[in-house]
C-alpha cells in the first residue's frame, strides 16, 4: 500500500509595509512545504517496501485435452499437488506422441507483486533458464552437423576440432577421446568442480591436464573406490592395444564434456571457422577469447536455424527471448519478495546458457526425438541403454519401455528445468525460478511418478 502525502497550502495576506519580511516568510514556507513533500515521497517509497507482502495464496492454472490410455487430468492433479506453493513459480507442459500440449499446470509468480512491474503469474510461454538442459541442444546439432558433412565424423578425436593453437598440448591421456566420447560424457573428464585444492581449472587447462586435473581421483584411489572421476589405463587394452593411454570410456557427468562448443565450432561449421581462425592476430583480444566469441555466435546461429525455428521455438543464450511481460526473475525461495535477473548476454551457452519457456523446451524435444530431421543415423541412440546413449543423460524403465531425459540448474539451483521423453512418445518439461521449500519435490520423479499413474 502506497502512502499519499496531501499538503493544503493557505493564502497569506500581503503586508505592503512588511515586503521584506513578507518575502522571507514565504521563502521559508517554500522550504517547508519542499522538504515535507520530500519526506512524504521518502515515506512512501519505504512503505511501499514494507507494505509488500506476497499473497497467501498462489495463482494457479490448469488445462489439460483428453487423451485415450492416459488420464491427463490425473497427470496435472499429481504435479499441482507435488508443486503446490513449494517454489516461486513453476510451469510444466507435456505434449502428446502428435506433439499437440494435452496439459498445462502453471503455478506462482515469474515476478513477485514486489516488483516495480507488478506481479507476472508463471505460465508456459514464461521464459527462464534451464541449465545443463541446454546440453541436450549441444549434442543435437553437433550430431546433426557431423551427419550431414561428408569430413565430419562422430568417431573422429576431438583434437581434431579444437581450437589450432590448442592442439599439440592436448595430454596424451585425451587423445583417444573422439566427439562420440564427449557427447556421452565418456571422455574421461571427472566431475565439474572436483579439482585440486578447490582450484577452478579452464577448459585449456584440463586439456593439457588431462585427468591430474581433479583432485577427487587421488582421494578415491586412495580409498580404493572409483566414483565419478576419470581413471586411466596404464597399460595397453584388448580392444585398441596402441591406445594404452586412453581414459576408461565410463559415463561420467561433467561440463567440461560439452565445453568444446564454447570454443570451436571446427566440427559443425568448418569452412566458417577455418575463416574465423585465420582472423585472429596478437592484440586487444586474448586468443582464448577470441575463438569462444566466435564459436559462441556460429554455435547461437546453427543451433537456432538447425533445431529451434523449425519447430516454432524461442530461445535466448543467456538472454530472455520474447516479450518483456514472460520474462522470469530468479528468486532464493518461495518466500523471496525480490528476484534477479541471470540474463548476461555475449557469454556462452553450449553447457548450460539457453533460456527458454516449457512451451517452447517441449516443442523443440519433441521435434527432435518424434522425427529424424535432426539426428537421423544416431536416432535410435538417444533412447539406448547407459553406455551407448547420446544427448540424454538419464534413463529410468517405466510402463511402456525406457524413459529419458535431461535435467538443468543454475544458481545453486534457485533456477531448475527437466526434460522428459516418455516411451509411449509424449514429451514432458518443467521449469521453476526458486528452490524448493523445504521438501520440495524432486522435478524429474515428479514428472515420472505423474505420467506413470495417468496411464490407464
Amino acid at each position: 500500500m502506497f502512502l499519499k502525502s496531501r499538503f493544503n497550502s493557505g493564502h497569506c495576506e500581503a503586508n505592503p509595509a512588511s515586503n521584506g519580511h513578507e518575502a522571507r516568510t514565504s521563502a521559508r514556507h517554500r522550504s517547508f512545504v519542499a522538504l515535507g513533500l520530500a519526506s512524504g515521497l521518502l515515506l512512501a517509497v519505504a512503505g511501499a517496501g514494507a507494505a509488500c507482502e506476497l499473497p497467501d495464496e498462489r495463482p494457479s492454472y490448469v488445462d489439460t485435452k483428453p487423451r485415450s490410455g492416459f488420464d491427463t487430468q490425473r497427470f496435472a492433479s499429481d504435479i499441482k499437488a507435488a508443486m503446490g506453493d513449494r517454489v516461486m513459480g513453476y510451469a510444466v507442459t507435456l505434449r502428446g506422441p502428435a506433439g499437440v500440449i494435452i496439459a498445462q499446470i502453471n503455478g506462482g509468480f515469474a515476478r513477485t507483486p514486489c516488483e516495480s512491474g507488478g506481479a507476472k503469474n508463471f505460465n508456459g510461454l514464461t521464459v527462464s533458464p534451464i541449465g545443463s538442459v541446454s546440453k541436450v541442444f549441444t549434442a543435437a546439432f553437433a550430431i546433426h552437423r557431423a551427419e550431414k558433412l561428408d569430413d565430419v565424423s562422430l568417431d573422429d578425436p576431438f583434437w581434431m576440432y579444437l581450437p589450432e593453437r590448442w592442439r599439440s598440448d592436448v595430454h596424451a591421456s585425451m587423445r583417444g577421446v573422439t566427439l562420440r566420447h564427449l557427447l556421452g560424457h565418456q571422455a574421461g573428464f571427472g566431475h565439474s568442480g572436483r579439482t585440486y585444492f578447490d582450484r577452478s581449472f579452464s577448459f585449456e587447462d584440463r586439456l593439457r591436464l588431462g585427468g591430474e586435473s581433479y583432485i577427487t581421483r587421488a582421494r578415491n584411489m586412495a580409498r580404493n573406490t572409483k566414483g565419478c572421476v576419470p581413471e586411466f589405463r596404464d597399460a595397453e587394452h584388448e580392444s585398441d592395444p596402441s591406445n594404452a593411454n586412453a581414459p576408461r570410456f565410463d559415463r561420467c557427468y561433467a561440463n567440461a564434456s560439452l565445453a568444446m562448443w564454447n570454443f570451436s565450432a571446427a566440427s559443425t561449421r568448418p569452412g566458417p571457422w577455418a575463416d574465423v581462425e585465420a582472423g585472429w592476430s596478437p592484440g586487444e583480444i586474448d586468443y582464448a577469447s577470441y575463438v569462444s566469441v566466435h564459436a559462441g555466435r556460429l554455435y547461437r546461429e546453427g543451433v537456432d536455424r538447425q533445431l529451434l525455428s523449425p519447430a516454432g521455438a524461442l530461445g535466448g543464450c543467456n538472454e530472455h527471448a520474447g516479450p518483456e511481460r514472460h520474462r522470469a526473475l530468479i528468486y532464493d525461495d518461495p518466500d523471496d519478495k525480490r528476484g534477479v535477473d541471470l540474463s548476461d548476454p555475449g557469454k556462452p551457452c553450449a553447457i548450460g546458457g539457453w533460456f527458454m519457456s516449457t512451451r517452447a523446451l517441449t516443442a523443440a524435444v519433441h521435434r527432435l526425438v518424434s522425427t529424424r530431421e535432426v539426428i537421423d543415423e544416431n536416432h535410435d541412440h538417444m533412447f539406448a541403454s547407459d553406455a551407448e546413449r547420446l544427448v540424454f543423460f538419464n534413463d529410468k524403465i517405466v510402463s511402456g519401455g525406457r524413459a529419458v531425459w535431461h535435467g538443468g540448474s543454475r544458481r545453486n539451483g534457485s533456477a531448475r528445468a527437466e526434460v522428459v521423453v516418455f516411451p509411449n512418445g509424449m514429451v514432458a518439461a518443467v521449469i521453476v525460478n526458486s528452490r524448493n521449500a523445504q521438501s520440495g519435490p524432486k522435478l524429474d520423479t515428479m514428472l515420472l511418478d505423474a505420467y506413470e499413474t495417468a496411464l490407464d
